[in-house]
Parts: structure tokens; C-alpha cells; sequence
């Protein structure tokens, strides 16, 4: 892909410091994708977003955005090329969410008819109700002003959007919520996003590429989230991932990326010798019953004492059921809490496709 940022050997060191705040960083940042710089507080972060941008000025080095040298352009057109989201929100409280929203283009010299077209037009695409656009930021929720800066900062849009640890202000639960938000809009529009962050499980589940930063700027480590955690590229990084190594790459992954077993499963019409064979094969207690491609349950292995076919026995519903799009981690909680420590894996059109155990899902993190 084609670079939408490129920081040449750039080193940001402030008066008065006897330490660089950025070092000798290189990165090239790919068009169209999330990468997001992680790493410990005073690392640098925040200071390679400001330099993008020349809020703040590099000591030395080269930064470009799409092809140009930033410093070879008045900075109020750079920043026409880059939106920028920060901490809090930065909203201006005296001044309605449709006039927050309308900054920019206000600011380009946009007639009141276009102006307005387009805060309606971003309102609806952040998820923000109408209603909300003639109230002032305190009346609104930690969420809804967040909303409100990604839609002011992608108001003239700009092919490069700069976030500045936009979700570390609102709970959890919001968090993850913009979290979806964002990657929905990321597919909808294909910005190059930026965004730095603390939290490494907000940088695995949002990251194109990760660029992992230790302090004084020091890049340690600039790879595919999945590829961070398989293999740390230095002992910083394998620290600052934490133990949890493992349960994180399983965020990353899915179902569709386990081979399901075939498990033990018989029809309606098979014996019970049919069966009990099944499930010896399969060292299991009970065997799952499908008809025409579908799960329709399973059966203990002790009602099947007496019966003719499977059919006669008791037919229990099967309510630990996957789908190759559930995350590996998910998939792993529906076995472990599943009586028969296994879950059956269903494609959307509700066909059975396998069974997956703790085992598989061993198997498909190897």
C-alpha cells in the first residue's frame, strides 16, 4: 500500500531536557489503515501525534503526509488534510454541538447551506440523534461528546484522522462501544487512522499494525497485532503485554481459525450400537444428533437403553452453539461452562459443522 505518513529518523527533544522525548523514530503508516502507537506514559506517544500535525515541532528529522513535507506548507492547509480527535473531547462549551461540528468548515469559508448539510450528514454517521444538535456539550453524555469530535474532526473530510487516546474519559462498556463504532466507520470510509493508546487490549482489537513505544520515543516493535503477541519482538514488549498473552491472541482470532473435530454424531435413524460405537470413537458420553445437515441435539448415552434408534431416546437441546465469526475467547468460555465441555459450531444458515473441545482451540493457537 501506498504511505499516508512517513516519519524519517525524526528526534523531538524539548529546551531545558537532557532526554530526547522522541528518538531517531522511523515509520511508514500505510493508507487506509489503523495503526495505533501503545506503550507507557510519557513514552513519546502523544509527542509523535503533535509533530504530525506541528502542534509541535520535530528537532530533526522528516515527516511527510501523503508524499509531502509537512514543513513545505502553510500549516493551516496541513491540518485541512488531518483530523484531530483528543483527550476529553476538546469541545468548545459555549457553543452548540451543530456549531462544534461545523468548526472547520467554518473556518474554509462554507455557505450556511452546505455547512449545515454536512453536520446532518456527520450527525447521522457518528450516531448522534437530531435533537441533540442545538444542545451544548454539558448536557451531553462522555459518549455522545465523543461522537461529537470524531464528527468535527472529519467535518472537511480529511483522508487522515489523528486521535489522541480518545476513549480513555468514558467507562468501559461506552468504550467498547466506539471501539465498534469506529471500526465500522474505518470500513465505511477507509481513513488513515492514528491512535495512540495505553491500553494494549484496545490497541489489539483496533490496530491494523501496532507500533509498540517505549520511553524516549524508541520504537520496539511495529507489527500485526496477531504477530505482536506470537512473538515479542524484545523483552519490553513481551513485559508491557503482560501474562496474558495467550487469552489476547485469542481475542484476535476466530472459530473459522480452529478445524473443528467431526464429533460424535449419529442420525435420528442409527442404532444405539451405531451410536455408543460413535461415541467410544470419540471417547465422549453422549452423541449429537443431525438430520439433513442440521443439529437438532443430543442424546446421553444412557437413554439409549432399550430404544430401537436414536430417534425413541430422549432428544436434549444443544444450547452451547458457536459460529465461525465468534472470537476464539468467547468460544473457549461457551466450552468450559458447557456440561460436555464441548460446543457445536454452526455456520449462519444454522448447518452443523463440527464440534470444537479445549483441545482444538489448543491446536489452533499452536
Amino acid at each position: 500500500m501506498d504511505a499516508a505518513i512517513v516519519l524519517n529518523d525524526v528526534t523531538k527533544q524539548f529546551p531545558g531536557s537532557a532526554d530526547v522525548a522522541v528518538g531517531h523514530l522511523s515509520l511508514s503508516i500505510a493508507t487506509g489503515t489503523i495503526t495505533v502507537l501503545v506503550g507507557p506514559s510519557g513514552c513519546g506517544k502523544t509527542t509523535v501525534l503533535r509533530m504530525v500535525n506541528r502542534l509541535v515541532e520535530p528537532t530533526s528529522g522528516q515527516i511527510l503526509v501523503e508524499g509531502t513535507d509537512i514543513r513545505s506548507q502553510p500549516v493551516h492547509e496541513l491540518r485541512r488534510r488531518l483530523g484531530y480527535v483528543i483527550q476529553q473531547t476538546g469541545l468548545f462549551p459555549h457553543r452548540t454541538v451543530a456549531d462544534n461540528i461545523a468548526t472547520v468548515p467554518g473556518l474554509l469559508g462554507w455557505d450556511k447551506a452546505r455547512t449545515a448539510a454536512r453536520v446532518t450528514e456527520l450527525a447521522e454517521l457518528v450516531g448522534l440523534a437530531p435533537d441533540l444538535l442545538d444542545r451544548y456539550p454539558a448536557a451531553l453524555s462522555g459518549g455522545q461528546q465523543q461522537r461529537v469530535g470524531v464528527a468535527r474532526a472529519l467535518a472537511a473530510d480529511p483522508p487522515v484522522l489523528l486521535m489522541d487516546e480518545p476513549y480513555s474519559a468514558v467507562d468501559p462498556i461506552v468504550r467498547h462501544r466506539l471501539q465498534d463504532e469506529l471500526l465500522d466507520l474505518q470500513q465505511r470510509l477507509g481513513k488513515t487512522i492514528v491512535l495512540v493508546t495505553h491500553d494494549v487490549d484496545e490497541a489489539l482489537r483496533l490496530a491494523d499494525r501496532i507500533a509498540v513505544v517505549n520511553v524516549g520515543g524508541r520504537l520496539e516493535q511495529y507489527d500485526t497485532p496477531t504477530n505482536v503477541l506470537r512473538q515479542p519482538a524484545s523483552a519490553f514488549v513481551e513485559q508491557f503485554l503482560g501474562a496474558e498473552r495467550g487469552l489476547r491472541r485469542m481475542g484476535l482470532l476466530h472459530v473459522a481459525d480452529v478445524t473443528p473435530s467431526g464429533g460424535a454424531i449419529v442420525s435420528p435413524t442409527d442404532t444405539p450400537a451405531t451410536a455408543r460405537s460413535a461415541m467410544a470413537a470419540a471417547n465422549m458420553t453422549w452423541v449429537g444428533v443431525v438430520d439433513d445437515g442440521r443439529l437438532l441435539g443430543w442424546v446421553d448415552g444412557g437413554d439409549l437403553n432399550g430404544q430401537a434408534t436414536v430417534a425413541e431416546a430422549e432428544l436434549r437441546p444443544f444450547t452451547t452453539v458457536v459460529q465461525p465469526a465468534t472470537v476464539l475467547r468467547e468460544a473457549l468460555d461457551v466450552v468450559v461452562t458447557s456440561p460436555m465441555l464441548a460446543a457445536a459450531v454452526i455456520d449462519p444458515d444454522g448447518r452443523y459443522l463440527g464440534m470444537i473441545t479445549i483441545d482444538q482451540i489448543s491446536d489452533g493457537l499452536r
